[in-house]
């Protein structure tokens, strides 16, 4: 048998909402609006009746300190809070979704289940490295002990932020350490012998995959940002398409074609 491990994160690449809360509509217009089609009406109601758009006035000082007039600031459109990525630990992007208002564990396992889908789940990862594992295990817990990723995959959190979670937290420590040294992973930590023939115990996975696509990724997050809801993910996805395919040439680079491996 074999294993595959599979590695996410959040990337602050955003597009421009519907500034209503809870509504994650596209603008009706991209140009200067702020509402979507549904809630439009806003726009005319706010222009007929100022007194009862809630503002939030600040006071400047003067040169003196004085308090100066009112400054009422202009709403703005809502933007998405972020992208959650997902990859094999190889490199290979295999997905991504959108986070609104938070990257709350909620968010990421809807991303999750909308990449693996609970009928394919022979494709599911058998570890997910994830920066805020530990609450995403505690979220499927709590909301499902029946799920699916629980007989299927073990979610860890990637080695360079486990150092900063608390050697306190129970439930990090026993199920969400990416390297255990007391044997009980095997398919996480593997021995090595190097040049001079002394073994080494290293990881099996390089478990920042995700951090190194994320800083592929921050050129393009300025055209990002004034980009329609239509155009973002039309552009992810070539985006992802894109370092799909540097990805495989630098591992066919590295350890062959399978057209190779087939002649061999």
């Amino acid at each position: 048998g074999f294993t595959r491990a599979a590695v996410m994160d959040g990337k602050t690449l955003v597009h421009r909402i519907c500034r209503v809360d809870d509504c994650h509509e596209p603008l009706a217009n991209y140009r200067d609006g702020i509402y979507c089609t549904v809630h439009l009406r806003l726009a005319h109601q706010c222009d007929d009746h100022r007194s009862e758009v809630p503002m939030h006035p600040q006071l400047p000082q003067g040169p003196n300190g004085e308090e100066g007039e009112a400054v009422i600031h202009h709403f703005r459109a809502g933007t998405i809070y972020c992208v959650q990525t997902v990859q094999w630990a190889c490199g290979v992007p295999i997905g991504w979704g959108k986070c609104y208002k938070s990257e709350s564990p909620s968010q990421v396992l809807r991303i999750l289940n909308q990449i693996f889908s609970p009928n394919h789940s022979i494709i599911r990862p058998s570890f997910i490295f994830y920066d805020n594992a530990c609450k995403l295990l505690a979220h499927i817990v709590t909301q499902d002990p029946n799920s699916p990723w629980l007989d299927t995959t073990r979610f860890l959190v990637d080695s360079w932020h486990y150092v900063n979670h608390r050697a306190t937290d129970q439930l990090c420590r026993e199920w969400c350490n990416p390297a255990p040294a007391d044997g009980s992973q095997p398919d996480l930590v593997i021995k090595q012998t190097d040049s001079e023939g002394n073994i080494h115990t290293v990881r099996a996975y390089n478990t920042e995959t995700a951090e190194q696509l994320n800083s592929w990724l921050t050129s393009f997050e300025a055209p990002l940002r004034q980009m329609t809801d239509w155009n973002f993910d039309f552009f992810m996805h070539v985006l992802m398409y894109l370092y799909l395919k540097s990805m495989v040439a630098r591992l066919e680079e590295e350890y062959g074609s399978d057209d190779d491996n087939e002649d061999d």
